[in-house]
């Protein structure tokens, strides 16, 4: 018999209608709310503790570094799917993929034993989301617009034409090197011009490590937009979405033909929770009492309001 285990999707705050007592057997604590989304399509159910709940589903215990890239991207998109179905009618706090518990007791071990990071976190998320923001170029449009209007870069191509391949190799390499410099300079503006624009939306922001693939939103010119240069997450508050898609459409015609755009979301926080399962309450708070330099006897409350 297969062995299974719980996986575990988020938290989430206060469930709707009453919860369940703790002290119920393990599995009459669970409650089921969301149906038959999870992996391996298995029914979705939560598992309270205090004002918090943990969204799991019943697993066979996988070992996911053993899994082919297609299986292993079908469970991460159904982790992410089912984060963003719970995410429609609660605040959540995302957890990693791939976590999976043993049993219900040991669901609630975790919460007990992180309870007050996961309450914190769901404070500083409560009615945030998350957006992708991915900027791509096109480096052969880039390097022909070098070449048109950077007059040292004319020189330098003037003079190798003049002494010939063998002579003018020196200045090959250093035509390169300028080339190279000046790209960098141009993505490092366009970089900071696109975060600036966006910052005053945000209430945080992260940047990400930029993905080795084309820009998947289609050129009506057909061009290839086929290098990423930028790969942001913001965290902004969910009634200002409306205004973050302003400004999408804002930047995407200020740098038409220079630059294409993808933005994703509304997601989970991923990118602005970070929970350590192996640092219990009383370590979270005696490391934020000490950061703020408040008495031995202080209260998570006191914490959390200094």
């Amino acid at each position: 018999m297969t062995e299974e285990g719980k996986y575990i999707y988020c938290i989430i705050g206060e469930t709707k209608g009453d919860n369940p007592p703790t002290t119920l057997p393990s599995e009459a604590r669970t409650l089921s709310n969301f149906g038959y989304i999870g992996i391996n399509s298995r029914e979705v159910k939560l598992v309270p503790y205090k004002d918090i709940s943990v969204v799991v589903s019943n697993t066979p215990v996988i070992n996911f570094d053993r899994l082919d890239k297609k299986e292993l991207t079908k469970h991460v998109a159904i982790h992410q799917k089912v984060n963003e179905e719970v995410m429609k009618d609660y605040d959540v706090v995302p957890m990693a993929f791939g976590i999976i518990a043993p049993s219900v007791d040991e669901v609630l071990r975790i919460l007990e034993t992180v309870y007050l990071q996961f309450k914190t976190a769901l404070i500083n998320t409560a009615g945030k989301t998350e957006f992708a923001v991915q900027v791509w170029w096109d480096p052969k449009k880039l390097l022909e617009e070098l070449a048109k209007t950077n007059p040292e870069i004319q020189k330098l191509k003037q003079e190798i034409s003049s002494k010939g391949t063998i002579l003018g190799m020196p200045i090959k390499l250093k035509l390169g090197k300028l080339i190279q410099k000046e790209a960098e300079i141009q993505r490092q503006t366009f970089i900071n011009d696109i975060h600036a624009f966006l910052r005053n939306l945000s209430l945080d922001s992260t940047s990400n490590k930029l993905i080795d693939d084309v820009c998947p939103v289609g050129s009506p010119s057909g061009d290839s937009f086929g290098e990423m240069i930028a790969n942001f997450s913001f965290l902004i508050e969910k009634a200002r979405e409306p205004e973050l898609d302003k400004k999408m459409q804002e930047l995407g015609k200020k740098y038409e033909g220079k630059l294409r755009f993808k933005y994703i979301g509304p997601m989970p926080p991923y990118s602005f929770v970070n929970i350590n399962l192996k640092l219990g309450n009383f370590e979270v708070v005696d490391e934020a009492r000490k950061l703020l330099g408040l008495a031995e006897a202080a209260t998570f409350d006191e914490i959390k309001e200094a």
